[in-house]
């Protein structure tokens, strides 16, 4: 068992290393192509493509589950094919084996895809930020776990959490003598909100730093226009998406606390399971195709079917997962629906399947 489990692991991940480059480099190029209509004398082009090279991991973590199905239809569909499947059930090996098999790869492959979201993505995306960021303002600086690091003119500002373009929290500002001789004085502040004002900054203890002594004070409000540049934040700005659970988790924690909505963030937390589980059940979507037409059908059919149902299955749960948030259905539903519905089909078929 161990051999055909070798060759048919093999088989597939030829395929899929085949559909997951070429579906990567072909979105690479067009996010190339649209890059182009931003550079100017300060983003080039060549610093465009290093933009993007930071961006390949979460590329090819968003085609992992359409790369599976297009690359084990590839791979495995040889074998369809060349009647290798038959010559397998001839030497005693039914198709729950052969299935069984090519799941145990789907396993692996799922636990892959479940490390690259939860880990390189995040940390690539932050990358990214931070090389886009270097180039856009010199004076920002995004750490993962520290937040965010803001130089503007005499002050230098922490930001604990972007919550959005608009919001802010756990903001400390540090604003230094005109001399840069020391600290003149240290502003905590508990939330950040953009206002027709300028910034609205809630809950503020101010710490001064005078000649032979300290003064401290406790504002509930002030307002400051020029505490930001809004441009800034829209670099910065929280994007679900791109987070990894641990942190998704503790936003939701705090947007339940504060009886805000939280329901984008949980539908990217739990979309952190639904898309590396998707793989799986694209194995198993591409299992029918090739035990249904062992005798016909070329590469080309198999590779269109593939795609067909991969952009089926891409478009439904993008819909599902829109619809959810408009019409409040709770996220893990959204996450998870296309995904059973998928999965439904494809046992119904194998089970025709003799």
């Amino acid at each position: 068992m161990k051999i055909l489990d070798w060759y048919l692991w093999k088989s597939t991940l030829q395929g899929l290393i085949v559909a997951w480059l070429a579906l990567v480099m072909l979105d690479v190029f067009f996010a190339f192509i649209s890059e182009l209509k931003s550079t100017d004398d300060q983003y080039t082009s060549f610093k465009a493509l290093i933009y993007l090279t930071y961006s390949l991991p979460a590329r090819f973590y968003e085609f992992f589950p359409t790369a599976t199905l297009i690359g084990s239809l590839l791979g495995l569909g040889n074998l369809a094919a060349n009647s290798e499947f038959i010559a397998m059930r001839a030497a005693g090996f039914s198709i729950r084996d052969i299935i069984f098999s090519v799941l145990k790869l789907g396993v692996l492959l799922t636990v892959l895809a479940f490390f690259v979201g939860e880990w390189l993505v995040p940390a690539s995306d932050l990358q990214a930020r931070n090389y886009l960021a270097t180039l856009k303002n010199k004076n920002i600086y995004l750490v993962s776990e520290a937040g965010l690091w803001i130089k503007q003119k005499d002050n230098i500002i922490h930001i604990g959490k972007v919550w959005s373009e608009e919001k802010l929290s756990d903001v400390t500002i540090y604003s230094l003598k005109t001399d840069r001789s020391g600290l003149k004085k240290i502003m905590k502040v508990d939330s950040v909100i953009a206002s027709e004002q300028g910034w609205q900054l809630d809950r503020v203890e101010t710490t001064r730093f005078e000649e032979k002594r300290v003064n401290r004070e406790a504002i509930q409000q002030i307002n400051n226009a020029d505490l930001l540049d809004a441009q800034i934040l829209k670099i910065a700005a929280m994007k679900p998406e791109q987070l990894s659970g641990s942190a998704l988790r503790q936003i939701i924690k705090h947007q339940q606390e504060n009886a805000l909505k939280s329901d984008k963030f949980e539908l990217a937390y739990w979309k952190r399971f639904s898309v590396p589980l998707s793989t799986l059940v694209m194995l198993i979507l591409a299992m029918p195709f090739l035990f249904s037409s062992q005798r016909s059908g070329g590469t080309g059919q198999r590779v269109f079917i593939g795609i067909v149902v991969g952009i089926a299955f891409f478009l439904l749960n993008r819909v599902l997962n829109e619809l959810g948030i408009v019409y409040g259905i709770a996220p893990v539903i959204s996450a998870f629906l296309p995904l059973f519905l998928f999965l439904l089909v494809s046992l119904l078929v194998l089970r025709r399947i003799r």
